[in-house]
């Protein structure tokens, strides 16, 4: 029987790492053909950036719709369900021959998006209570896969197609099928779990608007989120607007999206046991600060920058989804906090990089936009200032109760 348990606890984790590879992908493959689809849509700087913003957007704005659905129909099913949702939007990329049906393709994306995040925020509470910062890091490290694979391979992908930017977008509706087939045993184990415990449905999925200290991670998570939107959809552009090619712009994002992998993976386990977040989303976000100015000056390689805005970004996320979860003592109030962050942090995030489009168009450059992210950076890391340890009591916490507690 233990050793049945251990064989469904690493296989939760393995499915947990490829359910997460379908979170960003179908965002991060835009950046490096971003340029072919301006050229065939006839699309504005403004208007292309809304295949990231669109998903971001959807990511806040359906977020709190997560938990209601996970009520109806159980974490595990509603989780694989928006995977399937991700799926066939990102397969509907190959028939996008226009701007409005491709922009919509990111409408389903981001609401499939939205609901699984807070929700797998729930599982690793539920499943993995006292390693919660480590399987962050896998949920993460998940995603950075899907997004360094997404958005290395898409360009050589586009020329494998004849130059069909379509049939290279719409490729990575494959991840979706792995990672569904992967989860069924997890669905079929929670289905007899609950059966056998006889689980309630029946309970009030309210947000926790009242509590100050949601509202303080919430703002954070937009401001680093905003800033790694920013990147995954104008780095590759900005690098080509240096003078390098298509080729290198995408290798350059590549670099970005595996540094980003590595460090989103190996950062929460380095905390787990660490009570304090303060000086490790500082220390993240001066590698970003760094970084972006090294690519705004143009005289250092723009690996270099990927490489430390890679770091930067690959700690910030992470480190952002930890805190919830160190504030939150079930699962159900794990996905709430989670549903609220992501609610209002998208929304904020989802401007940056419509922000940084805008002003290209009219200044015709990145380096004036690209001011504006070091700003962000600056007040992310005032505000980090007010994060709590691990191990201080919440003072709110009665707030957020629900009947699970």
């Amino acid at each position: 029987m233990r050793k049945s348990n251990e064989i469904y606890m690493i296989w939760s984790i393995f499915a947990l790492f490829i359910i997460s590879m379908n979170l960003r992908a179908s965002i991060t493959s835009i950046s490096p053909v971003l340029k072919n689809i301006q050229m065939d849509l006839q699309m504005s700087s403004i208007v292309i950036s809304l295949l990231t913003a669109i998903p971001v957007f959807c990511m806040g704005i359906f977020a709190p719709v997560a938990g209601k659905l996970s009520d109806r129909w159980g974490i595990e099913l509603t989780i694989a369900l928006s995977v399937l949702l991700i799926g066939v939007a990102t397969a509907l990329r190959l028939f996008s021959t226009f701007s409005f049906l491709l922009l919509m393709t990111a409408v389903l994306a981001g609401i499939g998006i939205a609901v699984a995040g807070p929700l797998i925020s729930g599982f690793i509470k539920e499943y993995f209570p006292k390693y919660s910062s480590s399987m962050i890091g896998v949920y993460s490290a998940g995603m950075g896969v899907g997004a360094s694979l997404s958005a290395g391979l898409v360009v050589p992908a586009m020329y494998s197609f004849h130059n069909s930017w379509n049939a290279a977008l719409s490729i990575w509706a494959l991840f979706a099928v792995i990672g569904i087939v992967v989860w069924l045993p997890i669905i079929k184990k929670s289905s007899v779990r609950g059966k056998k415990e006889g689980e309630s449905i029946n309970q009030k999925n309210q947000l926790p608007w009242s509590n100050r200290y949601v509202w303080l991670l919430m703002i954070i998570f937009g401001l680093q989120s905003g800033v790694y939107y920013s990147l995954a959809t104008w780095l590759a552009p900005k690098v080509q607007e240096i003078g390098f090619s298509a080729t290198y712009a995408a290798t350059v994002a590549t670099v970005f999206s595996i540094i980003q992998m590595i460090c989103s993976f190996i950062i929460p386990i380095l905390i787990n046991n660490s009570l304090s977040r303060k000086p490790w989303i500082i220390l993240c976000a001066l590698f970003s600060f760094v970084g972006i100015i090294t690519l705004m000056t143009g005289n250092i390689s723009p690996i270099i920058s990927a490489v430390l805005t890679g770091i930067g970004a690959g700690g910030l996320f992470p480190l952002a989804m930890i805190l919830p979860l160190d504030a939150t003592s079930t699962p159900r109030d794990a996905s709430q906090w989670t549903a609220m962050i992501q609610f209002g942090g998208y929304i904020i995030s989802g401007v940056i990089p419509m922000l940084v489009g805008a002003v290209k168009d009219i200044t015709n450059t990145y380096n004036i936009a690209f001011f504006a992210l070091l700003f962000i950076l600056a007040a992310l890391m005032l505000l980090t200032l007010k994060v709590r340890n691990k191990q201080e009591p919440n003072p709110h916490l009665n707030e957020v109760k629900t009947s699970n507690m």
